[in-house]
């Protein structure tokens, strides 16, 4: 009797428990430049100096800048100009966004779609919580909420990357299904993101919404919580990610009720994820 080949499932954690696994990277530059723009008095020559040093983070971060987002009457020629422009903090945002991003690809070419796909649903999640930060009178936490936004699916990019490296190194020999990795990314993305903030050593309260943004129920006092749900259920409400549009009304959810938005406000934010489009 011939053994039993290991699943999917089995491979995946195999391959995470052997000494050739490749996880995603956090960008130390992202990182720095967020904790520099965070400061009491952040010192803009520095986050200046950060950036210019980096070529690539330079040209995205002029285009972004320059982009109908932002909506500018003048084009933005330097990085400096850009700081002055759109102020510290929404600056390492982008930096943030851009380091990110050089994740989000496969050799595969069906991870690679369901990668950007992933990508967008992040970005929008990310935009949507920094906005329910200034909305909702909490602007202290809009920058915490952007990155928290950003990071809460990185359980499923994780899934994603180990899917292709196990099939290049053939310890998977033929793709599985849409519907088995979509399967195993919405029944373990969670602790596996969880994992990886941790093993990034990334603020607890961004280790937790990885683990527990899907979770229902009011936290009373944890708006960083709250702020990433109800920006995730709104990309998924709008078909941002890896699924078709759910079929919901955001102002009866919990997370709309906690903070008292109206369907009206969060039509509001609908529109300005439209704009958002120049991130992916």
């Amino acid at each position: 009797m011939q053994p039993q080949e290991p699943s999917f499932l089995e491979i995946i954690k195999a391959y995470l428990g052997s000494s050739k696994a490749v996880l995603p990277v956090f960008s130390a530059t992202g990182m720095k430049i967020q904790r520099e723009a965070a400061k009491a008095e952040p010192d803009t020559g520095v986050i200046e100096r950060m950036i210019t040093c980096d070529p690539s983070l330079t040209s995205q971060i002029l285009r972004i800048s320059n982009s109908a987002f932002y909506k500018g009457l003048q084009k933005v020629a330097t990085v400096r100009t850009a700081i002055v422009r759109l102020g510290n903090q929404e600056i390492a945002n982008i930096a943030i966004l851009v380091s990110q991003k050089k994740q989000f690809k496969a050799k595969e070419p069906f991870i690679n779609a369901l990668m950007q796909n992933l990508w967008r649903h992040s970005v929008g999640t990310a935009i949507s919580a920094q906005w329910i930060a200034n909305r909702c009178g909490l602007k202290a936490k809009a920058q915490e909420a952007f990155t928290a936004g950003l990071l809460h699916d990185m359980g499923k990019l994780l899934i994603l990357t180990v899917t292709d490296a196990v099939k290049r190194n053939g310890m998977l020999k033929q793709m599985p299904a849409e519907r088995l990795l979509s399967e195993v990314m919405n029944n373990f993305h969670a602790l596996y993101g969880y994992a990886l903030l941790r093993h990034w050593n990334l603020p607890d309260a961004y280790c937790r919404i990885a683990r527990d943004h899907h979770k229902s129920g009011p936290e009373k006092g944890n708006d960083l919580m709250m702020m990433v749900r109800l920006a995730d259920k709104t990309t998924n409400c709008l078909g941002i990610g890896l699924h078709p549009p759910d079929v919901c009304v955001l102002a009866a959810t919990p997370e709309a009720d906690y903070f008292g938005l109206s369907e009206v406000t969060l039509a509001e934010l609908e529109i300005k994820l439209e704009d958002s489009k120049v991130f992916w």
